[in-house]
């Protein structure tokens, strides 16, 4: 019996007696050393992934294998590993998170005839984040996520895009973010096979287990996750609408939200008047910064939980028309929204907050990992400043 012959329950057997026994009696026990590298991550702990995979084969080949008999390489221990839907990594000090993002930050997108990244695979991401979000189950039926990605495809993919969901759910399958369980070779991601594979196996598919359980327990990851793809590849796209869309405009607080931050837009009496959203775009930003100001960084705490506002930098509608994604997004408080809508703080291109009517700094503005503001629309902001005051002078 190969390598390729474990299945997920016998290495999670193997998994279990390393815990029993500790790392150096596990190892000594079964003639194996430390590795230096290639490590499997499951519940947060590292084991070594040869020699898991040797004591494994016990339950396909009646005897663990010795660690002369094979190799423990990214080929062949972390190819079987993987598509049993584990995290294999080559570094001890790698968490899953990072493994996560390093691979979204890399994906292999085609471009389109004038230069644009395609969606494809930002969309199939996205469908099943949502999915994860929703504790909706990790593998579906090829007729379900064939015709689900094709939607996303149609309605927010660009323009000369055809609506070919095989391509991305194989890209993804290779680069390890992928699975299809039945299926551990499938065929490349180009050309036509792929069109006629898919319709012949109609194979399920989904996240690997590692990347649904993470994007599932941590509402951190998600959020950063979503907000990447959101900023990289659809800058130009109706993002609160792709977010809802997908099915993830709902934070896992979100029953923690006081209730006059839960209702469509509407106009509310404070020092001016002014719109206070909060759609699946914003709640996503207030949550990637655990509802703390980017400017004062004040954490607002009511009875019924965590408060912030999500204020557009350059507004939406006549006559700013700015647009709601989220590069045009900050999380604040209610007092410093005030103030950044009336202009007596602006922002500079360096995230330098400046107080207009002391001329003074306010410090830094506060980022995270997954949301970048766009200077494009704090220069706007600046600019509508200077324009309003000039306005005002001519009275």
């Amino acid at each position: 019996m190969a390598l390729s012959d474990l299945n997920r329950e016998i290495v999670l057997q193997a998994i279990e007696e390393y815990d029993q026994a500790g790392r150096d009696t596990f190892l000594e026990r079964y003639g194996y050393r430390e590795a230096r590298d290639y490590f499997i991550i499951h519940n947060g702990r590292h084991y070594d992934s040869k020699a898991i995979a040797g004591v494994a084969h016990r339950g396909v080949g009646g005897r663990p294998l010795r660690a002369a008999e094979f190799s423990g390489g990214a080929a062949t221990v972390g190819k079987v590993l993987g598509d049993l839907g584990f995290l294999v990594t080559p570094r001890r000090d790698v968490s899953p998170a990072r493994t996560l993002f390093d691979k979204i930050e890399n994906l292999d997108t085609a471009r389109s005839s004038n230069g644009q990244r395609k969606r494809h695979q930002p969309l199939t991401l996205l469908w099943a984040f949502g999915r994860a979000a929703r504790r909706q189950g990790r593998l579906t039926p090829w007729d379900v996520t064939g015709a689900e990605i094709s939607a996303l495809i149609n309605e927010f993919g660009l323009e000369d895009d055809r609506p070919n969901p095989e391509y991305p759910v194989l890209k993804l399958a290779h680069f390890g973010l992928w699975t299809l369980p039945d299926h551990r070779e499938p065929p490349p991601s180009s050309g036509s096979p792929p069109l006629s594979w898919m319709r012949r196996n109609q194979p399920i598919s989904g996240l690997r287990e590692w990347v649904y359980d993470l994007v599932v327990q941590d509402e951190t990851v998600r959020f950063q996750a979503a907000a990447y793809l959101l900023s990289t590849y659809f800058p130009d796209v109706d993002q609160n609408a792709l977010l809802t869309r997908v099915g993830l405009n709902q934070a896992d607080d979100e029953e923690l939200t006081p209730p006059q931050d839960a209702h469509p837009p509407e106009r509310r009496p404070t020092t001016v008047r002014r719109i206070i959203r909060d759609n699946a775009l914003s709640r996503l930003i207030k949550a990637l910064h655990d509802h703390t100001c980017q400017i004062c960084g004040i954490r607002l705490l009511l009875p019924q939980g965590p408060y912030a506002e999500g204020a557009h930098i350059r507004p939406l509608g006549s006559p700013h028309d700015g647009h709601d994604v989220a590069g045009n997004l900050l999380c604040l408080c209610p007092n410093d929204h005030v103030l950044f809508d009336q202009s007596a703080i602006v922002v500079d291109d360096d995230l330098v907050v400046l107080d207009r009517l002391t001329g003074e700094s306010k410090g830094i503005l506060r980022t995270v990992t997954g949301h970048e503001v766009d200077t494009q629309y704090l220069a706007y902001h600046r600019n509508s400043y200077l324009r309003m005051n000039a306005a005002s002078k001519q009275v």
